[in-house]
């Protein structure tokens, strides 16, 4: 019998195709994961006392709020908000943002289809599942990876990537539960690196650019358009 959440979904790519049954997990992955959510919690429950113990019950409550924004609306890009006066800094919002991503990712893999069926959750997450279904439809190369495609999916800055649509994904894709959150946090943590390296940056040479605004246009707009361009080349692989 299938473990909760270990069952197979239908297929995420063309009809008539088979979908891949998901890796079954040895008793040391099985371990593994479990002491690897337990330790996440604790890191998360201990990163939220400090942040209280450091600078208030007002600024944890802020954070809160900044994480319900990220999920819901902004992902990472709310790492910027920590350049404005009197928010998070980048770095914080950025731990915040993975640490949720792990949570999510742990929540999920372990308890997966009782949580579809829940009835706070259930809508949520089966749209969530959709939402991983049309984007592997669209981009059929992230089926070919495997690991790394969940890696990518949950890179795309498409409209319903994430840890949580990324957990989907690597039920989808056939992952064991310890390899799909490892290639979530994977992802997580390299765009909250890069987010909070460019928050810095910015925030560094924030006077320059007010005093010299072609210049930072100029910049942004090559950066802009060098982005875009390798962007698109990714999305027309992954297409094929």
């Amino acid at each position: 019998m299938a473990r909760p959440g270990e069952g197979r979904f239908p297929s995420a790519c063309a009809p008539g195709r088979i979908p891949r049954p998901v890796t079954p997990e040895l008793p040391w992955q099985r371990l593994a994961f479990r002491w690897c959510g337990l330790a996440c919690l604790l890191c998360s429950v201990a990163f939220l006392g400090w942040v209280a113990s450091e600078r208030g019950m007002a600024a944890l409550s802020e954070l809160l709020a900044q994480a319900g924004i990220s999920l819901v609306l902004v992902g990472k890009f709310i790492i910027f908000a920590g350049l404005r006066e009197g928010e998070p800094a980048p770095w914080v919002l950025a731990v915040t943002t993975v640490l949720m991503d792990l949570c999510f990712a742990f929540l999920l893999g372990g308890s997966l289809s009782a949580l579809e069926r829940s009835q706070l959750l259930g809508s949520w997450l089966r749209r969530s599942r959709g939402k991983a279904r049309e984007v592997l439809t669209r981009y059929p190369g992230l089926e070919r990876m495997a690991f790394f495609g969940v890696v990518a999916f949950v890179l795309l800055p498409v409209t319903g990537t994430g840890a949580i649509t990324g957990s989907f994904v690597a039920r989808l894709l056939g992952l064991s539960r310890i390899a799909g959150v490892a290639a979530i946090a994977l992802a997580s943590v390299w765009t909250a690196f890069w987010f909070t390296l460019l928050a810095y940056l910015l925030g560094a040479n924030a006077e320059t650019l007010v005093q010299s605004p072609f210049v930072a246009v100029s910049m942004l707009s090559v950066l802009v358009l060098i982005g875009w361009i390798l962007y698109q080349r990714v999305l027309r692989k992954l297409k094929t």
